[in-house]
């Protein structure tokens, strides 16, 4: 099909290049870092002339930055976010200047706890604005060599088979064809190529509406006892939420809205007054920057893939921003995909194997977005409770009046039913701690099916507490390794560009089977034993119970894939190896099914020198 609109110029075939990916944000870029570093020739096709302006998402997990490790920006990443320090409180209160109802300290009051805490990852949790962020993973993607191209709008991508995507773009008054072994689609919420391959989204797509407005403002007197990214308004004419991107100048208050009121009746004036509510004093000057809006959704796509091409980050899911879990949960599908399109096109895998991406992300995907809404919903029980909401729609009008008397709460005094009233308020702000603290859902969310050889039994972890597990499915744990005389997390020994075989002191036979199977498979054993390749010096490893012959397969993605008890012999441990490998990357499992299919050792070396 070739598209050409009133006006452009001709249609012509553009230059070649293995995977498109549409749109330049944080999930798109990402993907391009992860496959160009295993060797894969990517495009980024961006409609915009440039990045985000705007600071817009600011929350990166724990398992987020650790992707950000194998990609090379996590330094980069963690020299722009504000010390842990600066980010220990979620705070309700009337303004910032007003009365204070309470706070959720993240850090807990038990020091021991805290540090466990931090200790899960070689890593920890960030806080930086998309536009602080994007920056960072473009100049990376350039460093790779990626070619990323601004100003290039996908009008329509056709899928005619499963490995075989063109794009019409337009550059200019040109309309070009881009053709590719596959297309991933990172255009957002409102995804055209959703759309345009007719995927529904399923759920509801307004939950609620909000204003945002991003100002500039020094806002220290108000936050320096009590220093944290968020701060939920309850107020008498605004409600809402105050968001700290830097921590210093840069803010976003959000504000819900619903009919009659619209969008167009937030005017600058009525904007300038809503900020000055907000803050609740004329002694903060304050510079607004820009103002948009939004609908709060929860929707996840009906399917993740129509032949060549696949959804990733908001064009797949859409959550409440409650749990601030949206780019993380798209960059973390961007680097569940990326190691298995590398593996296709390498021709280790079978292209079967790009079917488990919508099997082990999808679900994840709702579970977040459930988690989401949950948080959404819970945060009404403050209100309830305080008798002043945080999320009741705010009039644009009142930005124009004169600031409103607050209402008598019955907190103030020391008469025992003000102390009640502060100890139920106390009460369900703790209830709240999972939605700012989820490290179960961060670190312990297990794939169940998919690339995986799973184990019966439950993997569902607590939200807010995280159980190390060497599950199939699970994240590999981290602790610490001596390598080579230097400290080395197990998720640096588990390698990004290929499979890694884990053993114990009692595990020759799987490195002796290891070593016939290592032409047929991408694959690095390592042994952990005081004379083996890595040290386990203070026990960590051993602590999380794997057998001293056993064997454990970690994915190029730092996901276990599959664990098996000692073998008898060689020959046990190499038919085990072999065949975990062949289901894992769907591989035809018998010479009648390699004919079936196509797939050889002799197809994918052809595959892999790009004939």
């Amino acid at each position: 099909m070739t598209i050409r609109e009133p006006g452009t110029g001709p249609t012509h075939q553009s230059d070649a290049a293995q995977i498109g990916i549409i749109g330049a944000g944080p999930v798109g870029l990402s993907l391009a870092i992860d496959l160009a570093q295993r060797g894969v020739r990517v495009r980024v096709l961006e409609r915009r002339s440039d990045l985000h302006g705007n600071p817009q998402a600011h929350v990166i997990n724990t398992r987020t930055m650790e992707v950000f490790r194998t990609l090379g920006v996590d330094r980069a990443v963690l020299a722009l976010s504000p010390p842990v320090s600066q980010m220990r409180f979620i705070t309700w209160c009337e303004t910032l200047a007003g009365r204070e109802f309470g706070r959720l300290s993240l850090l807990g009051t038990d020091p021991g706890a805290a540090v466990a805490r931090m200790s899960v990852s070689p890593t920890i949790f960030a806080n930086v604005a998309q536009n602080r962020l994007e920056p960072i993973l473009l100049d990376r993607c350039r460093g790779l060599g990626v070619d990323v191209r601004f100003e290039h709008e996908v009008l329509e991508v056709n899928t005619p088979g499963e490995r075989v995507a063109t794009a019409y773009v337009r550059s200019g008054t040109a309309v070009q064809k881009h053709q590719f072994d596959y297309v991933i689609a990172c255009d957002g919420a409102s995804s055209r190529t959703r759309q345009s391959l007719g995927i529904p989204m399923l759920g509801p797509e307004t939950l609620q509406r909000f204003v945002t407005i991003y100002f500039e403002a020094d806002l220290q007197r108000y936050l320096a006892h009590r220093p944290g990214p968020i701060l939920w308004l309850a107020g008498p004419d605004v409600r809402g939420v105050i968001i700290g991107f830097d921590l210093r100048t840069t803010w976003a208050l959000m504000c819900p809205f619903s009919e009659p009121n619209q969008y167009d009746d937030f005017t600058p004036a009525r904007v300038e007054g809503l900020v000055r509510k907000a803050i609740g004093s004329d002694q903060a000057p304050f510079r607004i920057i820009s103002t948009g809006h939004w609908n709060m959704s929860s929707q996840i796509a009906e399917r993740y893939r129509q032949g060549a091409v696949f959804l990733a980050g908001d064009a797949a899911h859409r959550f409440p921003p409650t749990g601030g879990l949206g780019m993380n949960t798209g960059i973390q599908d961007a680097h569940n995909l990326a190691w298995k399109l590398a593996a296709v096109l390498g021709g280790d895998a079978h292209p079967d194997l790009l079917d488990t991406f919508e099997t082990e992300r999808r679900p994840i995907a709702l579970t977040n977005a459930e988690h989401s809404l949950s948080n959404a919903y819970r945060m009404a029980e403050v209100g309830m409770v305080l008798g002043a909401s945080t999320i009741d729609p705010v009039d644009p009008a009142s930005g124009e009046t004169a600031p409103g008397p607050g209402p008598d709460l019955g907190l103030e005094g020391d008469g025992e039913a003000a102390r009640a009233r502060r100890a139920e308020i106390d009460r369900v702000i703790e209830a709240q701690r999972e939605h700012f603290d989820s490290i179960g859902l961060d670190l312990g969310f297990c794939y169940t099916a998919g690339a995986v050889l799973p184990e019966q039994g439950d993997p569902r972890q607590e939200v807010g507490a995280y159980l190390p597990s060497l599950k199939p499915g699970c994240r590999l744990p981290h602790v610490w390794l001596e390598v080579g005389g230097r400290r080395t997390s197990t998720l640096d020994i588990a390698r990004p560009d290929r499979f890694t075989l884990l053993v114990g002191p009692a595990g020759a036979l799987w490195v002796e089977a290891s070593r016939t199977l290592d032409s047929d498979f991408p694959l690095r054993v390592v042994r952990v034993a005081d004379d083996g390749d890595a040290i386990d010096r203070k026990g960590e490893w051993a602590a999380l119970g794997p057998a001293t012959g056993s064997a454990i397969l970690v994915r190029p993605d730092g996901h276990i894939a599959w664990r098996a008890e000692a073998p008898a012999t060689i020959g046990a441990a190499q038919a085990a190896l072999s065949a975990a490998l062949i289901a894992i990357l769907s591989r035809p499992s018998s010479q009648a099914e390699m004919l079936k299919t196509g797939f050889s050792v002799q197809h994918r070396s052809a595959i892999s020198s790009g004939r």
